[in-house]
């Protein structure tokens, strides 16, 4: 059954009411904005996002219905959502069926992205700044795409004119104190997971960087371990992505009581963690290994103890000559990955090494 549509006339009605305001903050000006056009579009969820290169902030962000997949301060890939084309569209996206547009069908997560969509870039300083969007959970037709495209050229418009206002100029060079205290959280959320709250795939490879070339320096030797949540895509198909997150915290929980204080671990993607044992001899890698999976076993999916699968390798300092750490750290990374794979291939729910003896950096680093 179709929903109910406002009318456009909705939108100037109600647009003149914020323009002038000066009394509130740039961002529940912008929220009282999102939550027009989210009535009009009878939308799920609206957000007001900055594009910096391949990285999209989450400025503001509403939803009315249901909890939002993303969230104000979150920074997420471009590739994530439909805004990277919204940004390269010189006209605004109207889909209300995203399955069914021609730019928006070829996304390679449409499945898992909103049916209905309407979205608008941003300019600021002559250039795209971000985007302005709407989506809805389902399909709905509407019959009016240039309404529709009116009303988010209209929003965008002023929303643009309030980015060129002198006042929130100041704020987007960091003089505001609200502004200084968003930059701060999207600094925090780039090094930090903001589920799992264990370091990101950023702030891992910034800390393995330094440690390998510690552990190099002083002929020390160690491990990468590569852990795999057994069977998670299954578990958010079955039983939806928030069973899936909490296995995720509850996993990430887990490994982190597992390992010791010196040791490290990070969430690498979405069902994979690395951990990183420096000092640490092959033998005493499976020990560790064995160790999270028994802390993983007390995390239960319907009664039953959720497993991982590991993949590691060993590896020990032989070279007294300056050489590529990021080479290195691929490398064992890679090897740590091709052993996980065998692990799968064995049924999962083990660990296995990627040779019988440590590997040497120097055969890393002078492999083809």
């Amino acid at each position: 059954m179709s929903q109910e549509f406002a009318p456009l006339n909705t939108v100037f009605q109600q647009l003149p009411s914020i323009v002038r305001r000066r009394d509130v903050s740039f961002s529940v000006w912008t929220q009282e904005m999102l939550l027009i056009g989210l009535n009009y579009f009878s939308a799920n969820a609206a957000s007001l996002s900055r594009i910096d290169n391949k990285e999209l902030h989450i400025v503001e962000c509403i939803s009315e219905g249901s909890v939002p997949e993303r969230f104000s301060g979150q920074v997420v890939s471009v590739s994530s959502s439909f805004c990277g084309i919204t940004a390269g569209s010189e006209k605004a996206i109207i889909a209300p069926d995203t399955q069914q547009h021609e730019k928006l069908a070829g996304h390679p997560a449409i499945n898992s992205l909103p049916q209905g969509y309407w979205g608008v870039a941003i300019y600021f300083g002559g250039a795209v700044w971000g985007t302005l969007s709407f989506s809805r959970n389902t399909a709905e037709p509407r019959h009016n795409d240039a309404q529709d495209e009116d009303a988010l050229v209209l929003m965008a418009g002023m929303l643009e004119m309030k980015l060129e206002n002198e006042e929130y100029s100041a704020e987007l060079e960091g003089t505001r104190q609200s502004y200084s205290e968003l930059s701060q959280r999207l600094e925090h959320l780039q090094f930090v997971d903001p589920l799992t709250e264990l370091p990101s795939r950023r702030a891992l490879f910034d800390y393995l960087h330094r440690e390998l070339n510690q552990l190099i320096r002083r002929d020390g030797e160690g491990a990468v371990a590569l852990v795999d949540i057994d069977f998670l895509r299954m578990t958010n198909e079955k039983y939806g992505h928030d069973e899936g997150d909490r296995i995720l915290k509850g996993v990430a929980t887990a490994l982190r009581n597992a390992i010791r204080n010196y040791d490290y671990v990070a969430r690498y993607s979405g069902e994979q963690f690395i951990v990183w044992l420096p000092d640490t001899l092959q033998s005493e890698v499976a020990k560790v290994c064995e160790r999270m999976a028994t802390h993983v076993n007390k995390c239960l999916l319907d009664g039953k103890p959720v497993t991982i699968s590991v993949g590691y390798c060993a590896f020990r300092s032989d070279s007294e000559y300056p050489i590529p750490y990021a080479r290195a750290l691929d490398k064992l990374i890679d090897m740590a990955h091709n052993a996980l794979l065998e692990a799968k291939n064995q049924g999962r729910n083990c660990a296995i090494s990627a040779s019988k003896k440590p590997i040497t950096i120097r055969s890393l680093t002078t492999q083809g």
